[in-house]
Formats: C-alpha cells, structure tokens, sequence
C-alpha cells in the first residue's frame, strides 16, 4: 500500500539550532551556522554565534525536553553585508539550520571580503502627485503639484533620499504605463 502525506510541507533542510549548539563545546560560541532558507542567494549569508543561553527546566520538569528555547545572539552577515548582531531566539525551532564545518569557514569569509556591495539607490526629494490628487489640489487653489517622499529606513537597506544638490538614479513616475490595448482607451480622458 503506498505511503499518502497528510498536512503541510515545509521546505526546511538541516536541524534545529539548539540541537546543533547543545553538541558543540561551549555551545557553539565562535561557530558559523548557515540557514538553508539564505543559500539561494549568490551572495554568501551566514551566522557567526556570539552567545547561547540555553533555558533549562526552571523547576518546572520535562518542560524543555527537546532543547528548543534559549537565548541566542549571533553575527548576521546577509548576502555579504554585515547586518550586526541579532537574536535567534525566535527561529531556533525550525529544522533550517547547518553547522558550517572548521575547514569550510574560510571560504565562507574570502566570499564575504569579496562580494560586492549592492548598489545604493538615491531616491528623488520630491515626486508629482497622482492626478486625481492633483486636479483636487487645483480645484482648491493650491499651486504645489509635487509630494515630498518620504521612506522608511529600516525597510530599504540598500536605497536613501537625495541630499540637496545630489542626483538622483531612481525615477518616481506615476502611472501605469502603456495598455496592452490601447484602442480600449481611445477617447477616454
């Protein structure tokens, strides 16, 4: 009789954090992991674990059996870039996780001193508004017909707004573009 799968898949390949750290001597502190979720990109990504608190039973038995809670912080170095030091102790459940071996580290770090950053987007100060904001705006007498941008840092990593007098290398355009079929829209206004 053959096998039929019930319920969700994932696409997760390796182990669990903390079964990885609790196998390594002073759980894994100096160590490099790699998600495989962050292997699809060219550029190289991994972990560098710089503390690990396991949480014990706290008195309270048979609570943490599986060693899947604690306090991790680790290095985050994503797609060549250094993000900083970040805490994993929100995803060392899942099944995602692979010890980078002490011979490979080296390669990992001569891909990481030789990725290229990414370029930086500069975005424009101002952009015009959409039309039907516009036509409002002078219906009420208002002469501006440009919206300052505005933009979220922490969002766009590799993107910033314009200083004064600097360029621009991002175009903000309103609009949808050419139609597929523009006899559709002969006449319309």
């Amino acid at each position: 009789m053959p096998y039929v799968q019930v319920g969700r898949t994932h696409s997760f390949l390796g182990k669990r954090l903390w079964e990885i750290l609790c196998s390594l001597q002073d759980f894994g502190v100096g160590r490099m992991v790699v998600r495989s979720r962050l292997e699809r990109y060219p550029e190289v990504s991994y972990f560098r674990i710089v503390s690990a608190e396991p949480q014990m039973d706290q008195g309270r038995p048979h609570m943490d059996e599986d060693n899947m809670r604690g306090k991790v912080l680790a290095e985050q170095i994503f797609r060549g870039k250094n993000m900083g030091i970040v805490n994993l102790s929100k995803t060392s459940y899942k099944t995602d996780f692979r010890l980078i071996h002490k011979h490979e580290e080296a390669k990992y770090l001569q891909k990481a001193e030789e990725s290229i950053p990414c370029d930086v987007k500069i975005f424009p100060q101002t952009m015009e508004m959409p039309p039907l904001l516009k036509m409002f705006a002078e219906r009420e007498g208002h002469s501006a017909t440009t919206l300052k941008v505005n933009m979220n840092a922490s969002k766009y990593n590799n993107s910033r707004i314009a200083k004064d007098g600097e360029t621009p290398n991002v175009n903000l355009s309103i609009g949808l573009g050419s139609p597929a079929s523009p006899e559709l829209y002969e006449g319309v206004l």
